[in-house]
């Protein structure tokens, strides 16, 4: 039977509605305070590096308590992205499962009013989301996630009344939350922003005779994917098509908005985005006169506010005490003996055994037989000896997980081709300038492991891989469809599509199957096996390919003045939106 239950998200929007009183002309002044895109930064410190953070929720609850200090009644809402970004929530989800959801219990201290879903809180899986929603007290709305019907699985809004005033809050999220999670899907519908607005706005205006409407949106203000029917950002198209809105607080494209604009009617609505990571906070005032007489007047104002010089709340620290400490064992604890150093110092020459590692996951997945993956470590280097927690993610920074699909190996030819465009000038003799200086990040560049290729550096673009066999001596066929595992980041892109010359769409329909955990979590399982086993986890060597000619390529090398081998520089979390 369908639950119909409350769904929040994670890495999220922040809201806190203060209510500041009524004057005697029946005045309502009310305060919102937001922030946007959590990604689960809760503690003050990050149990990964041991530096405090810029921005969390520790800090924030310090602003927060401020607030509460001044007006009466103070609400909050959250607009998504939670559940995925940190350690923090990553230990919660894959290494907790009787405690409630640290996520929900912060939260809960916080006194949330009400939530919305994050795409990468769908990202984390059905029953990672529903614990936390068991866990959580607020409600979580959702206009447009729905079963059958707008309503049959989320409350889509929840009405705040102080004053004689109303105050209807409208939760939705970004539809790209449809393609991000190929795995445990249910049969959930995340339908277009814009059209339920439309929908929900008459319910608001005539049913709920609502005097204010605040959107809270996971969806960031214009552009993105808008491929396959997908509109990703869509609040400028709600203000040209959906009139009545007062305020609109949204999220997922971090980056940072406070402005005046106007609805289709041209009325004013006031825009707030605070950004990712809790480093700022927004703060709106909503000014309704006259609302007893059935025609308010309604004014908001704005501001964002930089947070990361507060003080860290020691009582909001002190409530989530257990959990911290369960995520700092967790980073501090042997996952692992390497054998060997895992080394990319090489990378861009030739194998290197942190790429072989990734490789030898993906490869054990699915069936796989070839695998095609970018760097994902914020480490060039790792020694032999034991390996923490917290060294898994400088190994494997992002949370993306497997997905198998079907391709073809002429495409496959193709991605390496792309790739290698991106790194390497064409070089006729051994004068240098081989590596492209203007490519400092290593992010684009995809090898393989399954097959043997060579790239002739003296080649023109788009000639220069020469695939020789597959890896047990095989004849490679450029018409035959491979099982081919890559991550869930090149999966939901367009830039993968893009460059084989397919659609997006056209690439979900490969689709084999994709992972249930992501690949850190398999990383970490491989280690942890071979501990129990009393023995030290050695990585086989999975890619076999090369620079040609090793002559040309040598001197080049050998007189190259880039130093590639400082390309790696630490990211945030899961940083992206």
């Amino acid at each position: 039977m369908r639950r119909l239950g409350v769904i929040s998200g994670l890495f999220a929007a922040l809201v806190c509605v203060a209510v500041a009183g009524c004057s005697d002309d029946g005045t309502v002044t009310v305060r919102v305070v937001s922030t946007s895109d959590i990604h689960g930064r809760i503690f003050d410190k990050d149990c990964v590096t041991g530096d405090e953070r810029e921005g969390s929720m520790a800090k924030f609850s310090t602003f927060l308590n401020r607030q509460r200090k001044e007006y009466r009644n103070v609400i909050y809402l959250d607009a998504g992205d939670m559940l995925q970004g940190s350690v923090d929530v990553y230990q919660d989800v894959t290494a907790q499962y009787r405690r409630p959801s640290l996520a929900a219990a912060a939260f809960n201290s916080l006194g949330c009013y009400a939530t919305v879903l994050g795409n990468h809180d769908f990202s984390v899986g059905v029953p990672s989301y529903d614990r936390f929603f068991r866990s959580i007290e607020c409600p979580v709305l959702g206009a447009n996630v729905y079963f059958d019907a707008p309503g049959d699985y989320l409350p889509p809004y929840r009405i705040y009344e102080t004053k004689g005033v109303r105050i209807a809050i409208l939760g939705m999220s970004t539809p790209l939350s449809n393609i991000q999670q190929p795995k445990d899907r249910r049969e959930l519908d995340v339908a277009d922003i814009t059209e339920s607005a439309k929908y929900w706005m008459p319910i608001l205006k005539e049913e709920e005779k609502a005097d204010v409407v605040i959107g809270l949106f996971h969806s960031g203000y214009d552009g993105g994917r808008n491929e396959d029917g997908i509109t990703e950002n869509v609040v400028r198209k709600i203000l040209g098509e959906v009139p009545g809105f007062n305020l609109i607080l949204f999220g997922h494209d971090h980056r940072a908005r406070c402005l005046k604009s106007v609805d289709c009617n041209g009325d004013s609505v006031l825009l707030l985005n605070t950004g990712p990571f809790m480093t700022n906070a927004g703060v709106a005032t909503v000014t309704v006169t006259g609302a007893k007489t059935g025609n308010p007047v309604i004014r908001t104002d704005g501001q964002l506010v930089n947070i990361t010089g507060e003080i860290p709340d020691k009582k909001f620290m002190k409530q989530l005490s257990g959990w911290y400490d369960d995520v700092k064992e967790y980073s501090d604890s042997v996952m692992g003996v390497l054998a060997n150093p895992l080394d990319a110092n090489s990378i861009l020459w030739d194998r290197s055994s942190l790429m072989d590692f990734l490789h030898s996951i993906q490869m054990r997945f699915g069936g796989a037989e070839v695998s095609l993956a970018s760097p994902g470590f914020n480490r060039n280097c790792f020694p032999a000896g034991e390996i923490r927690g917290k060294d898994m993610f400088d190994l494997y920074s992002s949370d993306n997980f497997m997905v198998s699909v079907q391709m073809k190996g002429s495409e496959i030819r193709t991605i390496l081709e792309n790739s290698a465009s991106q790194y390497y000038n064409t070089v006729t003799n051994g004068n240098g300038g081989l590596l492209k200086s203007r490519r400092r990040s290593l992010s684009n560049l995809v090898t393989a492991a399954g097959i043997r290729y060579e790239i002739d550096v003296t080649k023109p673009e788009g000639k220069r891989i020469r695939i020789i066999s597959m890896s047990d001596g095989t004849p490679f066929d450029p018409g035959r469809m491979y099982r081919t595992t890559i991550n869930s980041y090149q999966y939901f892109g367009t830039t993968l599509p893009r460059v084989i010359g397919i659609t997006p769409n056209e690439m979900r329909k490969r689709l084999n199957s994709s992972s249930p955990a992501d690949i850190r979590f398999y990383m970490i399982t491989a280690l942890s096996l071979s501990r129990e086993m009393d023995q030290p986890y050695s990585v086989k060597e999975m890619t076999d390919w090369k620079l040609v000619p090793q002559g040309i390529v040598s001197e080049c090398l050998a007189k190259d003045t880039l130093n590639f081998n400082n390309t790696v520089t630490r990211t945030s979390l899961n940083g992206t939106n």
